[in-house]
C-alpha cells in the first residue's frame, strides 16, 4: 500500500500517520511467485511483532488446508486428486510460507475412510499413507513441509468433527460447562481434560521440530467468557493449556483466538480484555492473539468495509498491535471473488489496507488452498488441485499480504 493510501486510512481512524512500511532487512529464502519462506528456526514475539531467532521481524503468511476438522474418517481435501507433496508444493508455489492444519479430537486416531462423502485418498498418488491414521498423516505432511521450508500451524477446530465452527462455541462438548452435546444435538464425547491432553500430545510429538511453529488452541470460540471463572473461562483454558504445552514444547507460539460476539462490537473476535488480563505463560514472548475476518456474504456482519468496519477492527482487536501490546494474527480471511468488480472487493480492499497499514504489517492466513466443490463459499484459491491453477481474482488479494504489492 502506498504512503498516500496509508495516510488516508490513518485519517479515517483519527490516528497519527502510520508511516511507511519497514523493508525486511534480512534476505529470505524465496518461495513461489516472489514470496519468502520463514527462517529455519523458532519464532517469538516482541511487543506487537513476531520475530525470528535473530530478532528480525517476520510475517506469517499462511493458508488453511481443511478436511481433518470433519467427523471420524474424514481426510484432508484434495488427497483424492493429488499427493500431499503436490498440495504442499502448491502452497509454497502460491507464495505462502505456512499452512494451517485443522483437527478434531474424534478424527485424530482413525484412518480416513475411502468414501466420497469423507473425501477419498488416492493411494496410488499417496502410497506412503496406506493404513495410516490422520495423526500419522499429519506427521508425513510435517516431514515433507520441512524439506521444502514450509512451516505448519495446527488448529483445534472441533471436538467430534462437525467441520467449520463448533455450534456450542466451546473447546469441549462433555462434562461441566456443557449440556453434553456439541450444541447441534449430537452427543458430546470430549471433555476439557481430553482436549488439553490432546494438545499436550501434539506438543510432545513435535517438540524440537521447528517446522511446527504454532498451535491455534481453538477455532472461533463463542459462548465463553474472558477471566470470569467457571468451566467456560477461555482465558483460564488458554493459560492452563498453554502452560501444559510449554512443559512439553516451550518453543511453539501459543495462538489464542478472541471470543466471537456477533451481537457485540467485535464479531471477528473480542480481544478487549487482553490489556486487563493477558494470557501469561511460563515462557514469555510466545503468545499470539487471533481473529477471523470475512465479508458479509460469509460472516453476515455489517458493515464489512469502509471506515465503520475499520473502527470496529480497531476497537475490538487492532488496538493490541497499534499500542504495541501483542501480535494479532488474522487466522482466517477469504472470499471467492474479492477481485475488482467482485462481490467482496470492498471488504478485501478495506481489510488488506488495514493489515498493511501497521508497521510492521499484520500476519494472516487465507482460507483456503485447493479447488473447492461448486457452490462452496469461499471456494479455494485454485481451480484444480496441484501446483499452479491459481485463481487470479484471489491472488490479487493474497499477493498484497505476501509483500508483493
Amino acid at each position: 500500500m502506498d504512503l498516500t493510501r496509508r495516510m488516508l486510512l490513518a485519517s479515517s481512524l483519527g490516528l497519527a500517520s502510520m508511516g511507511p512500511a519497514l523493508a525486511d532487512p534480512t534476505p529470505r529464502r524465496p518461495c513461489g511467485r516472489g514470496g519468502s519462506l520463514l527462517p529455519p528456526g523458532w519464532l517469538e514475539t516482541r511487543g506487537a511483532r513476531i520475530i525470528d531467532d535473530q530478532g528480525e521481524t517476520v510475517r506469517v503468511a499462511s493458508i488453511g488446508w481443511y478436511g481433518t476438522d470433519g467427523p471420524p474418517g474424514h481426510a484432508l481435501q484434495g488427497l483424492w486428486a493429488v499427493s500431499y507433496r503436490a498440495i504442499c508444493d502448491s502452497i509454497a508455489g502460491a507464495g505462502f510460507n505456512t499452512v494451517r492444519l485443522p483437527w478434531s479430537d474424534a478424527n485424530l486416531d482413525v484412518p480416513p475412510l475411502n468414501v466420497p462423502s469423507a473425501g477419498t485418498i488416492d493411494f496410488n498418488a499417496n502410497r506412503d499413507l496406506v493404513g495410516l491414521t490422520n495423526w500419522d498423516i499429519f506427521g508425513r505432511i510435517v516431514d515433507y513441509a520441512g524439506t521444502i521450508g514450509l512451516k505448519v500451524i495446527f488448529d483445534h477446530h472441533t471436538n467430534d468433527g462437525g467441520g467449520g465452527q463448533q455450534p456450542n462455541g466451546l473447546w469441549f462438548d462433555a462434562g461441566p460447562g456443557s449440556d453434553g452435546t456439541d450444541g447441534a444435538g449430537h452427543r458430546g464425547t470430549v471433555s476439557a481434560g481430553r482436549f488439553r491432553d490432546n494438545w499436550v500430545r501434539f506438543a510432545r510429538r513435535y517438540a524440537g521440530n521447528p517446522t511446527v511453529i504454532g498451535f491455534d488452541l481453538h477455532n472461533e470460540p463463542h459462548g465463553a467468557n474472558w477471566g470470569e471463572g467457571g468451566p467456560r473461562d477461555i482465558h483460564a483454558m488458554f493459560t492452563d493449556t498453554g502452560r501444559a504445552i510449554q512443559a512439553a514444547n516451550p518453543d511453539v507460539l501459543v495462538i489464542c483466538e478472541g471470543i466471537q460476539n456477533y451481537r457485540g462490537p467485535a464479531p471477528e473476535g473480542d480481544l478487549r480484555g487482553v490489556p486487563r488480563l493477558p494470557v501469561v505463560l511460563g515462557r514469555a514472548n510466545k503468545v499470539v492473539y487471533s481473529v477471523h475476518c470475512y465479508p458479509f456474504e460469509i460472516g453476515a456482519v455489517q458493515p464489512d468495509s469502509g471506515p465503520a468496519a475499520i473502527r470496529r477492527y480497531e476497537a475490538g482487536w487492532g488496538f493490541l498491535a497499534r499500542r504495541d501490546i501483542a501480535p494479532v494474527w488474522i487466522g482466517e480471511f477469504g472470499a471467492s471473488d474479492p477481485g475488482p468488480g467482485g462481490s467482496a472487493h470492498a471488504w478485501a480492499t478495506t481489510l488488506v489496507d488495514y493489515l498493511n497499514g501497521f508497521t510492521p504489517p499484520l500476519s494472516s492466513s487465507w482460507w483456503n488452498i485447493g479447488a473447492e466443490d461448486a457452490g462452496a463459499n469461499p471456494n479455494g484459491i485454485q481451480s484444480a488441485w496441484g501446483p499452479g491453477h491459481y485463481r487470479a481474482e484471489q491472488l490479487l488479494i493474497t499477493d498484497q499480504v505476501l509483500f508483493r504489492s
